[in-house]
């Protein structure tokens, strides 16, 4: 079912803010490396317009491969705006999918396929990631060699630079890797948090930047009463240029 409600109106097209009103909105992928989380986010994301890709359970070259072909796909050309969300252990830069050695595939890499040099079809469109990082502890971690991530043969490693890109939000969610150890069927709060307000059609009249601020304070609402080992640390980084809107 659809979250856009029968006779809702668009949001008033302005200079100011990003066209939203293309059918679909744009490609939603999910890479769910966990497991808890794609159905409720599937379902979010298709009520308000998305096309969803979704994948469980991916190792690292599945997820390279995944992020490739959709990055190729010339229907982004018609579509107004991108979503990738990324649900994985891993650590602060990287995140392990399902593999077991934790050679980690840089978080950094994951914007440079989609910003405008790689994929014309999001020139201008705002790129939307959500990043749900289960962080390992440091002496658990396994070093491997470095990872090939382009297919071209290039060893990437975390050191990589991104240049400069526009109308990218990247909003980061790290929690230790011992909230998933001690309730491994439950979902992320974060995700669920996010999932809440986007399916409220009265949180969609905000824009993108203040509905983050909205899960922001769940969040850290949240963490008053939590253990401090099961704290959530939330980090946004964007280079929007102009008001994002859903539709309601």
């Amino acid at each position: 079912m659809s979250i856009q409600e029968s006779g809702s109106v668009p949001h008033k097209m302005s200079d100011d803010s990003y066209r939203m009103q293309s059918q679909p909105l744009g490609i939603c992928l999910i890479i769910d490396c966990i497991g808890n989380d794609t159905d409720v986010l599937e379902e979010t994301f298709r009520g308000l317009g998305y096309d969803v890709h979704c994948h469980r359970y991916l190792n690292i070259n599945s997820m390279t491969q995944t992020l490739l072909e959709v990055a190729r796909w010339q229907k982004h050309r018609n579509c107004d705006s991108f979503i990738c969300v990324l649900v994985s252990r891993g650590n602060s830069q990287s995140i392990f999918c399902t593999d077991h050695t934790f050679s980690g595939f840089p978080l950094e890499q994951i914007k440079k396929y989609f910003t405008a040099d790689s994929c014309p079809g999001l020139l201008g469109k705002p790129k939307l990631f959500f990043i749900q990082s289960y962080v390992v502890p440091e002496n658990e971690q396994e070093c491997t060699s470095l990872l090939e991530v382009d297919g071209k043969g290039e060893n990437i490693s975390a050191e990589v630079t991104i240049p400069h890109a526009a109308d990218i939000f990247w909003s980061h969610c790290k929690v230790d890797v011992s909230t998933l150890e001690q309730s491994p069927t439950s979902p992320s709060y974060y995700l669920r948090c996010l999932a809440d307000l986007l399916r409220n059609p009265y949180k969609r009249k905000l824009c993108i930047l203040s509905i983050h601020m909205e899960l922001n304070k769940k969040v850290y609402d949240s963490n008053t009463t939590a253990d401090p080992s099961q704290q959530y640390s939330l980090l946004l980084q964007h280079t929007l240029r102009k008001k994002l809107f859903f539709p309601t």
